[in-house]
């Protein structure tokens, strides 16, 4: 039993961290300039988010992410 209520755990948090490494990388994609961003440009935040994943995602939310209020 407590290895099945394990498995469903670690199935959903893998189907989270899955869908928010999507949401940023999306995030990314719409930003219609590379002026718009904080730091980098966009073909790199897309390398960054890719290849460290969670690490990437979060350092773009804290570093690179247009200031809210910006224009798609």
């Amino acid at each position: 039993m407590e290895v099945a209520l394990f498995a469903v755990l670690a199935l959903v948090f893998g189907a989270g961290l899955l869908a928010f490494w999507i949401w940023t990388l999306v995030d990314v994609v719409k930003v219609p300039s590379d002026d718009r961003f904080r730091a980098g440009n966009q073909l790199v935040w897309v390398l960054v988010i890719v290849l460290t994943q969670l690490i990437g995602s979060i350092i773009y939310l804290a570093v690179g992410r247009p200031a809210p209020g910006y224009r798609r």
